[in-house]
């Protein structure tokens, strides 16, 4: 039942996933984080074992600044206060309230509790920010913050956006991606499916993490909703990567500990995840660095001969969410029972219905 729009929203800084989840990051430029970062780093929870505890719920939140930089922002890595402030009053006007723009329909109409009900539910309209680092886009690296596509890639990044109804496959692929959504067989069906979650888990609409520490190993669930949710158990005893003919969904993970940043690295992918277009070539290495109270730094460099020109590196921000309501759920998804034969035997009698019909208009 979530509602989808406002991952479709574009305004001229488009911007990934802020929150209820409310505290904004008050330094202004690069020094002032890093200094404010350094400052907060010391103060963080560890572990009886020394390490940082990162153990919690973490979230984007909903925020809307854009996987990779606008035009708009060319050479711009930070926004201002200022900018910040009319960019968010701007994604307000063009529907962040929740009703997509349009004026609200007549007072106890059904069309009227049906948009406050989408409102409620989705939690975005007021709620909607720029990311809290105030970054112009969640690549970092390159500094252009474009991604480095090959013609591969960019051919990839189209087909998982037209597959899977991907939203940020879709406008990395520029926007100009119709998705397949007939009734010709389960694939034509995204958003009927339960296809999953892929790693990295990147999403700007609301959707959790929840980690687990011990010694020996990290666990991660991932939480989106409607797609579903997956889990990660990460091993921190130095074994080596699964032979290489292995494959997973998710990739084989192994992590470490460098200092005060939790090190994951992941191999050994399918070539149908297709995360930004990536290929089975795909290696992942994912950072984790709790530097702040509330505040967990996720970044994410991918390299992939195959879809990138060169390796390439998100950054995230994620706040600790609330852990005494403990507001994360399993994903509830119906793929395998009755409502997928029934939408696809229902198109077939349309089709039937709408044969005979037209054999019956012939002259």
């Amino acid at each position: 039942m979530c509602n989808r729009w406002f991952t479709r929203l574009v305004i001229p800084v488009g911007l990934l996933v802020g929150a209820p989840l409310s505290t904004l990051w008050s330094g202004t430029g690069v020094s002032a984080q890093r200094n404010a970062a350094d400052r907060n780093r010391r103060d963080v929870p560890r572990t009886p074992w020394g390490v940082p505890d990162i153990t919690g719920i973490w979230g984007l939140g909903y925020v809307f600044t854009p996987i990779e930089r606008p035009d708009e922002f060319k050479g711009k890595e930070f926004l201002t206060d200022q900018e910040v402030r009319a960019l968010e009053k701007a994604q307000r006007e063009r529907g962040g309230d929740g009703t997509g723009g349009r004026a609200r329909a007549q007072r106890g109409s059904v069309a009227d509790v049906d948009g406050a009900y989408n409102q409620a539910f989705s939690q975005a309209g007021q709620h909607e920010r720029v990311v809290r680092t105030k970054r112009t886009s969640l690549v970092i690296d390159p500094p252009d913050g474009r991604i480095p596509y090959t013609p591969e890639g960019r051919r990839r990044t189209r087909l998982a956006a037209f597959l899977g109804g991907d939203e940020d496959s879709e406008q990395q692929a520029g926007g100009v991606v119709t998705q397949r959504t007939t009734a010709d067989g389960p694939e034509g069906r995204p958003a009927d499916r339960c296809i999953g979650v892929v790693v990295p888990f990147v999403k700007r609409a609301g959707t959790f993490h929840r980690i687990v520490q011990s010694r020996h190993s990290v666990g991660i669930f991932m939480e989106d909703g409607l797609k579903g949710t997956a889990y990660r158990v990460i091993p921190l005893d130095s074994r080596p990567h699964l032979p290489s003919h292995m494959r997973l969904w998710l990739g084989d993970s192994v992590g470490r500990w460098e200092g005060d940043t939790l090190v994951v690295d992941t191999t050994n992918f399918t070539d149908k995840s297709m995360f930004m277009g990536a290929s089975d070539k795909l290696h992942l290495v994912e950072r984790f660095t709790r530097e702040g109270p509330d505040l967990l730094m996720y970044r994410i460099t991918l390299t992939d001969p195959v879809s990138y020109a060169r390796p390439w590196t998100l950054e995230l921000p994620m706040t600790l969410g609330d852990n005494k309501k403990n507001q994360i759920y399993e994903g509830a998804c119906h793929e395998g029972n009755y409502s997928m034969a029934t939408i696809l035997g229902g198109a077939r009698l349309l089709e039937r219905e709408g044969a005979a019909f037209r054999e019956k208009q012939r002259p």
